[in-house]
């Protein structure tokens, strides 16, 4: 076994019927809260992402685009 799941189990060795029932209902709230900051940090992710999205408004035309696009080469370039 892990340390963990001794050190765990020499814990819970200890405990009676109600020790367990509050120390169930801890770790549901903890894995709830969990859970809940998980959710919070994709729904921000989300949005970073369609902002991204929504920033791009694309090109009026082929031309723009290939104008664009060649800019973009010469300032990698360093041209």
């Amino acid at each position: 076994m892990s340390p963990k799941a001794v050190t765990v189990d020499n814990l819970l060795s200890t405990l009676n019927d109600d020790d367990y029932d509050v120390a169930i209902r801890f770790i549901e709230f903890l894995s709830n809260s969990r859970k809940t900051e998980r959710a919070q940090k994709s729904v921000t992710t989300l949005k970073e992402i369609q902002g991204m999205f929504s920033d791009d408004q694309g090109w009026d035309s082929e031309e723009s685009m290939i104008k664009d696009m060649a800019e973009f080469r010469r300032e990698r370039m360093g041209l």
